[in-house]
């Protein structure tokens, strides 16, 4: 059974279901959605 990473929580845990850790977003807060204050929504899977 393979477990299927739905980043519910937006804690943008791509490594979870991605091979290679390239994200320059990765635990930064511009990348949530613009829905939170002050964020910039750089992260394209959020």
């Amino acid at each position: 059974m393979i477990d299927v990473y739905k980043n519910e929580d937006k804690k943008c845990e791509c490594w979870k279901c991605e091979l290679k850790d390239k994200c320059n977003f990765k635990d930064k807060y511009q990348r949530l959605p613009r829905t939170a204050p002050g964020a910039l929504g750089l992260c394209k899977k959020l």
